[in-house]
């Protein structure tokens, strides 16, 4: 700008659009604004949404004379990128899902599609996995998580300190009730399964399956445990809340929470969970955007899995009428224990839970329409919810 612009009256901030440089992160660090203004400040970078133009500028077109670009326009073509890399990764993850349907058919002869369905009383020798069978498993839902995160780096080119957010600062209290929502949740989802069960049952499909391999061998059962509650369950966070959630950011806070959740809900062919995959999803992202910490979503991801993980040992390993007592007690005494330490949070009065929309140029409704009518979407969210109802099926 000329010195002649400033004594006219003119203002960098008033004259010049700049979406990237005026976007908002809250409770994230100033180094963290840095690189995400950088990563979307590229101009090789085809999933950045970035517009920098002066106001007054305009463009001549033949035959429409002179014409303004807009900042609408470029964020739904970026959107339109980022829903493509979305569907793509949701179907690198559905491949793996099947590799692990077929794997495990062909283990019990076409038998069941999976190995991960617990009852109580029921007996071992319905399904022992051996610890060589459980090694492939844990190899398959690893691979699962980890190719789309290195197809997802290497193709967006996301800085570390984005994708693997810390918290700007840190909250106790945060720490605290996030821990206690988590434990929470996942048993009132888990009781709400049970029930639903029944109904599915009269109908002759199967609504309850919890992610649990049982075997007389304690080491298939710790290995299980060990992939399916610590390292899938980091892995899973830095693809969903890392990876995904941090890229959509930048079409504003609310939009990119929905989509995440709608993506860890709809990762596999488990529609059976999907009620309670959704509501953790939720209280997880909310949590990840009120601390601005991936590390907070891994612990509450890792605590719920751990607590599933508990409580189908004892259906499994513990008689059938002690088994349905022990289970009661233990998640008395975790609700109780949670509502102590819910209500301790409440009374310092250090806690508040504000969510910003971060409005951008396309509205919300907008949004979520071009992202439900992209065609790869609506390919994968049609794939994955005719593989879920069949598999319901043949359950």
């Amino acid at each position: 700008m000329t010195e002649r612009e400033k004594k006219d009256g003119y203002d960098d901030k008033d004259d010049y659009i700049d979406v990237a440089k005026n976007a908002e992160y809250q409770n994230q660090s100033r180094y963290y604004y840095n690189e995400f203004l950088n990563w979307r400040s590229s101009g090789k970078n085809r999933y950045a949404y970035s517009f920098v133009r002066r106001k007054s500028e305009h463009s001549y077109v033949d035959g429409q004379g002179f014409i303004s670009k807009t900042p609408e326009e470029t964020e739904q073509r970026v959107l339109h990128r980022c829903c493509r890399l979305v569907a793509m990764t949701m179907f690198t993850m559905i491949l793996f899902t099947i590799a692990e349907i077929i794997y495990v058919a062909g283990y019990t002869g076409g038998e069941c599609f999976t190995l991960s369905q617990v009852f109580y009383g029921q007996p071992l020798s319905t399904y022992n996995v051996p610890l060589a069978v459980c090694g492939v498993i844990c190899a398959i839902r690893v691979m699962k998580y980890l190719i789309p995160i290195l197809i997802f780096v290497l193709d967006a080119k996301i800085p570390k300190a984005v994708m693997l957010p810390k918290a700007d600062k840190k909250i106790p209290d945060m720490a605290a009730c996030s821990l206690v929502m988590a434990l929470m949740v996942t048993i009132f989802c888990r009781h709400a399964g049970s029930w639903s069960s029944y109904i599915f049952r009269f109908f002759g499909t199967n609504a309850l399956r919890s992610d649990f391999v049982y075997s007389d061998d304690i080491l298939s059962v710790l290995l299980f445990g060990l992939c399916n509650c610590i390292v899938t369950a980091a892995l899973s966070e830095i693809l969903f809340r890392g990876l995904i959630l941090q890229t959509l950011r930048q079409f504003g806070d609310m939009f990119a929470l929905i989509v995440c959740c709608v993506s860890a809900t709809f990762c596999s062919f488990d529609l059976s969970s999907a009620g309670y995959t959704f509501c953790m999803s939720i209280i997880i992202t909310l949590f990840t955007l009120r601390s601005g910490s991936i590390m907070v979503a891994i612990v509450m991801k890792m605590s719920s899995l751990l607590l599933n993980f508990a409580l189908n040992m004892i259906e499994v390993y513990v008689p059938e009428k002690s088994a349905v007592l022990t289970e009661y007690i233990v998640c008395f005494i975790i609700i109780a224990l949670s509502l102590v330490i819910y209500a301790r949070v409440m009374l310092s009065r250090n806690f508040s839970f504000n969510i910003d929309t971060s409005k951008t140029h396309l509205s919300l409704s907008r949004k979520l329409i071009i992202f439900l009518s992209d065609n790869m979407i609506m390919l994968w969210l049609i794939f994955a919810l005719s593989g879920g109802i069949f598999l319901m099926i043949m359950l």
